[in-house]
């Protein structure tokens, strides 16, 4: 698909576009309604544990890549159960956000723009890997699922080193799932106030 490939060699950048145009919409836009009463209550309460799962899985996996991207191939804890436990992560906070801001369709309309465009990042970022640790990486796809965890194939080592930089930076990547919603509360909740205006 030439529009997944290329939000593949351009992920970042659409990601920034798409993340401010969201901000725009939130911040000016008026709130949109979609549950009352007890689900959306529910829906809040869901999303909220996906955020909470999405952050500690993420953390979880910065343990066990903080420090040896492409110094050496991570096998051990999240990435025994899934070849991008990152990306799975990435996917259940995507939904979460949706679900918390009691916003089902939301939550469905990101996991559908996350299914058509990742594979083509996933698929860029497995072709680079394979070059780097050629017939390893192959045993290792062979061996482990891309999407769908198996925790039957779980295994972790005594101990893991790691560099703190980069575990903190992991922690800090994965706690913008739960600033986001905090913010989108934060938003609501001047919206109702009128302190916040509305452009649209």
């Amino acid at each position: 698909m030439i529009i997944g490939a290329h939000f593949a060699k351009h992920r970042i950048a659409w990601s920034r576009v798409i993340a401010l145009s969201v901000l725009f919409l939130v911040l000016f836009g008026t709130p949109p309604k979609a549950l009352a009463g007890w689900p959306a209550v529910l829906s809040e309460l869901l999303g909220y544990a996906l955020l909470v799962v999405a952050t500690l899985w993420r953390i979880w996996c910065a343990l066990f890549i903080g420090g040896i991207k492409d110094g050496d191939l991570a096998l051990d804890g999240p990435y025994a159960v899934v070849r991008n436990p990152l990306y799975v992560g990435n996917f259940i906070g995507t939904a979460g956000v949706g679900f918390a801001v009691q916003l089902p369709h939301l939550a469905v309309l990101l996991a559908v723009a996350f299914a058509l465009f990742y594979p083509a990042v996933v698929a860029r970022e497995e072709a680079r890997l394979l070059e780097l640790f050629g017939e390893r990486y192959r045993q290792y796809c062979a061996a482990v699922p891309r999407w769908l965890p198996d925790f039957s194939l779980y295994r972790e080592p005594e101990l893991v080193t790691v560099a703190p930089r980069h575990v903190r930076k992991g922690i800090l990547d994965a706690m913008w799932f739960l600033w986001a919603f905090a913010l989108w509360r934060l938003i609501d909740q001047l919206h109702t106030a009128g302190i916040l205006p509305t452009l649209f």
